[in-house]
């Protein structure tokens, strides 16, 4: 393997993917952000690693968002919005969540690669992170089908700076609000 080539390869491939994600998704999911009264975030694996960093950025803009399984996360409501990373949109605990926070009047959103799956179906918000067509004789196993996850925790930046532009946030701002019980 070129090393060097790969890492250009891969970059391509997160640039082309962030280029492909429809922008009223991207705002629409801003909006019923900072709409919502608290936000939920929920994931699990990599899909999960990256849309948690979400739940981060909120709160240091000023936000109430939780986590959820952590033992502090309160019921979610009416006027709150869960937000689920996924890659399929078919993992089930995370099924399993979503019909809860319907259930319970909230709004949902899923940042996926699958607009169609389960999840997608139920979703108030979607944000569809379509997986590049295979080349070059790739296989279902190639470890470079990871680049979806690249994009997904860029999307979730995107989401922050979209965020901090709407609400006139500074550097400043989010520094007052940093984790200082480090």
């Amino acid at each position: 393997m070129n090393r060097f080539a790969e890492r250009i390869r891969v970059g391509l491939e997160d640039a082309e993917m962030l280029a492909n994600i429809d922008q009223a998704q991207l705002d629409a999911m801003a909006q019923a952000i900072m709409d919502a009264k608290r936000v939920y975030i929920a994931g699990w694996g990599r899909a999960g690693n990256c849309v948690k960093i979400l739940a981060m950025d909120c709160s240091q803009m000023g936000m109430e968002a939780h986590i959820c399984g952590d033992n502090t996360t309160p019921s979610i409501h009416e006027g709150d919005i869960l937000i689920i990373g996924s890659g399929s949109g078919t993992t089930k605990t995370m099924v399993i969540l979503a019909e809860e926070a319907k259930e319970h009047g909230a709004k949902l959103g899923l940042i996926s690669g699958n607009a169609e799956s389960t999840i997608g179906k139920m979703a108030d918000y979607n944000i569809e992170i379509k997986r590049l067509p295979k080349r070059n004789g790739e296989t279902e196993d190639t470890l470079s089908g990871g680049t979806f996850y690249h994009v997904m925790l860029q999307t979730v930046d995107i989401l922050r700076m979209y965020i901090c532009d709407e609400k006139g946030l500074t550097l400043k701002d989010i520094v007052y609000n940093h984790n200082n019980l480090e």
